[in-house]
Parts: structure tokens; C-alpha cells; sequence
């Protein structure tokens, strides 16, 4: 299927706006990961120039893709990628292990990016690392002149002492600090930050959970208060809101998320998140999502083709997502323009939590969808927003928002 498709020049995005579905659903299929049957099948044949027999037959089809993909991430060992199928038929055995541990090695290399990710940008450990650079400094330079200088007079060599002693004890209990946190985090979730299980479990549905999904478990891989609520959110929203109905009324509505909470008296936020957790397979236009706290911490993410988005950290300041923060209950929209030239259209809104006090203010959450289809680009303003995805992998040199340099300056 992806021969076929890359024969005829199509991009996955082409293919799956042309068949209906969305572009990560288009990935899942091909590399294996979902099955396909009925219209979806048929539509992709059609628009490869297929037989549907041609996408269905082939038992080992799935390892030999998963050998070949294999093959071509490691181009440098020359493997004989043309033999594949040989290998295959003659020890299916020993291609079996080859592909599992090819799945680990790929599975271990995402773990490890997304805990990079989470040193670079979490607050606490940047702060920390901060703090113990600050510590080493400052004993240093006692050190020196303690070292250094011969004829010091007995009470400030004392003064001394006692801020190298001070200095050396801050350093303990900071780096004591980063064990605990690195082994806690280790202890209550393995995968990662407390939101990775929810981001793989979203991920890996096309943001559509099965019917058979029970929100209400508490044990296994959804013991996460994250996934736990939005599996709540979504029963919630799909019980009030079914995506069969919703698919027809929001084309006559423009997919404006104002005009669809209003026909459906409903919050625009069960609007916005309805528009992006939609079934793949019933043509709908392709919305990305993402929800942050105040903290900037991303809850839930949806990314498509034309927006990528953070795992754990913030994004562009740009964003209209974190200028909702600053006029809850009002839904912003604008037009994103990224630097690949690329334009989507967003719609961003937060709301309270809960009612705050005297003292504190409401907590917040802000939630943002976006989609670049033709369909929903026709409400988009004209005037677009230069942004980017975050400021160390962004090329606009002179954007007033920048807080980092661009990595590769």
C-alpha cells in the first residue's frame, strides 16, 4: 500500500483526505498497526488504483513490512532488503525475534526522547540544576581563596570555613532533592511523566476509544488520573453528542464551534473536544488538539501533519492557547502560519475548574484545536500568526516572543 502510494506521488495527508480519514490513521494502517475493512478498504483501493484483494492477502505481510522498515533505519549495515521475503519464508522463527527486537530498540529510543524531553524542559529539574551549578560555584571560589591567598587574617579564614561548610551542605540537600525526584518518578510510573500514559493510550485509539472501554477501571495501564478523566470527558460528550448526528450537522454549521454549541445548547468545550474525537472513517475534517494547565503542562495532544506538538513542555508563546488563560469563557480564534508555510486554524477557550477563594484564583485549563482542512479553512482570518512549535527548534530570528536561541543559529 505505501508502494503503491509513493508510485503514484501521493503524500499520506493527500491519501487520507482523499479517502476520509485522518493522516495518523493512515500511518497506523500502513505500518501495520490497524486493520482495514469495508469503506475504508475500498476507498483506499479505489484511489491507489487497486483490486481490495491486492491490500488483504499476504499472512506474513506484517513482519516483512516490519523487516523492511527495520532494514532501511539501518542503512549503513547494507541489509539485503530485496531477500526479505526469502528470509521470512525459510526462518520465520528468527524474523520473528528480528522484528520483536527491532519494536524494543524503537520503543526504548521513544522512552528515552520523551525523558529528555522532560530534562530540558521540566521546571523542577531546571531549576534544581540551577541551584547545584550555583552551589559548585560558589565553593569554588571560597576554595580558591582559601588556597590561594597566604596570609589570611584568622576571623574572616573562619567566615570562610563556615560558607564553604554552609555552601557543601545546600549542594548535599539539592542533590538529594534530584534522586528523590528522579527515583520517585522512577517508583510511580515507569513510562515516564504521570500524562505518558495517557498520551500513549490516546495515541495508539486515534484519540477514538473502543465501545468496550470501561472508564471507570482503576487498575492496570489506566490507573492514571489523567486518562481516567478524559476517558470520563469523552463517554460524557459522546452519550450527549454522538459523532453519526454530529458529522452532518456541523458541515451544515460550517464546523463553527459557537454555532454548533448553541444549536446543541451545550459549552463550546464539548464542542471543541467533539470536533477532535471524531472515528477516522466517516470523512470528517482532521482536528489536532491540545490541553495544558496553568503550568503549561500538555494533558492531552492530538498532533496532525501540519502541527506537531510538545510531549511534556510548553510550545510557541504565539499560540492562542495560552492567551486564552487571560480571558476565560471567551473563545479565541486565529490562523497559525507556521515556518514550513503551512496554515492552520485554531480555536482556543479556557475554563475554571472550579470557583477559587479569597485567596487563590480559579485553576485553569486551556484547550486548543486546529485543522488545516479546506472545509474548515474558509472561517480562517486572513491575517495570520507567525508562530512556530517552540522557540529552540523555530528559524524566525527577530520574533519578539523568542525566550531561547534557535538550536541550529
Amino acid at each position: 500500500m505505501r508502494e503503491r502510494r509513493q508510485t503514484r506521488k501521493l503524500t499520506q495527508t493527500a491519501l487520507a483526505r482523499a479517502v476520509g480519514i485522518s493522516a495518523s490513521y493512515l500511518n497506523l494502517i500502513e505500518h501495520n498497526r490497524r486493520g482495514i475493512a469495508g469503506r475504508t478498504l475500498l476507498s483506499i483501493a479505489r484511489e491507489l488504483d487497486l483490486h481490495p484483494s491486492e491490500l488483504t492477502e499476504g499472512a506474513d505481510a506484517s513482519l516483512i513490512n516490519a523487516l523492511t522498515e527495520t532494514a532501511k533505519s539501518h542503512s549503513s549495515i547494507h541489509a539485503e532488503v530485496e531477500r526479505i521475503e526469502e528470509f521470512v519464508g525459510r526462518y520465520p522463527g528468527w524474523a520473528k525475534l528480528l522484528s520483536e527486537l527491532a519494536r524494543i530498540s524503537r520503543e526504548q529510543r521513544e522512552t528515552l526522547t520523551a525523558m529528555t524531553d522532560q530534562m530540558a524542559h521540566d521546571p523542577f529539574v531546571s531549576e534544581t540544576m540551577h541551584q547545584i551549578l550555583s552551589n559548585i560555584t560558589a565553593i569554588r571560589s571560597t576554595a580558591s581563596i582559601l588556597a590561594t591567598e597566604g596570609d589570611i587574617p584568622a576571623d574572616m579564614q573562619a567566615r570562610f570555613l563556615a560558607n564553604l561548610h554552609s555552601d557543601s551542605q545546600r549542594l548535599s540537600e539539592t542533590a538529594q532533592k534530584m534522586v528523590d525526584f528522579f527515583d520517585h518518578e522512577a517508583k510511580s510510573d515507569p513510562s515516564g511523566p504521570a500524562t505518558a500514559v495517557a498520551h500513549d493510550f490516546w495515541a495508539s485509539h486515534d484519540h477514538v476509544p473502543p465501545p468496550d472501554i470501561n472508564p471507570d477501571l482503576k487498575t492496570g495501564p489506566h490507573d492514571a488520573p489523567v486518562l481516567h478523566s478524559t476517558l470520563e470527558r469523552y463517554q460524557s460528550i459522546q452519550n450527549a453528542i454522538p459523532a453519526e448526528a454530529f458529522a452532518s450537522t456541523a458541515g451544515k454549521h460550517g464546523f463553527d464551534p459557537l454555532s454548533l454549541a448553541q444549536h446543541y445548547d451545550t459549552s463550546v468545550m464539548a464542542i471543541l473536544f467533539r470536533m477532535a474525537q471524531m472515528p477516522p472513517d466517516m470523512g470528517f475534517p482532521v482536528f489536532g488538539l491540545i490541553e495544558v494547565d496553568m503550568s503549561g503542562a500538555v494533558l492531552m495532544r492530538k498532533p496532525t501533519p501540519e502541527l506537531a506538538l510538545p510531549l511534556y513542555s510548553s510550545a510557541c508563546p504565539l499560540w492562542p492557547i495560552y492567551r486564552a488563560f487571560a480571558q476565560p469563557g471567551q473563545i479565541l480564534r486565529a490562523t497559525l502560519e507556521m515556518p514550513s508555510g503551512d496554515r492552520v486554524l485554531t480555536y482556543a477557550l479556557s475554563e475554571p475548574l472550579d470557583h477559587g477563594g479569597y485567596d487563590l484564583p480559579a485553576l485553569l485549563r486551556s484547550t486548543m484545536i486546529f485543522s488545516a482542512d479546506n472545509r474548515v479553512m474558509t472561517q480562517a482570518p486572513t491575517a495570520p500568526v507567525l508562530a512556530g512549535l517552540h522557540c529552540s527548534v523555530c528559524p524566525r530570528k527577530h520574533c519578539d516572543a523568542r525566550r531561547v536561541d534557535y538550536i541550529l543559529a
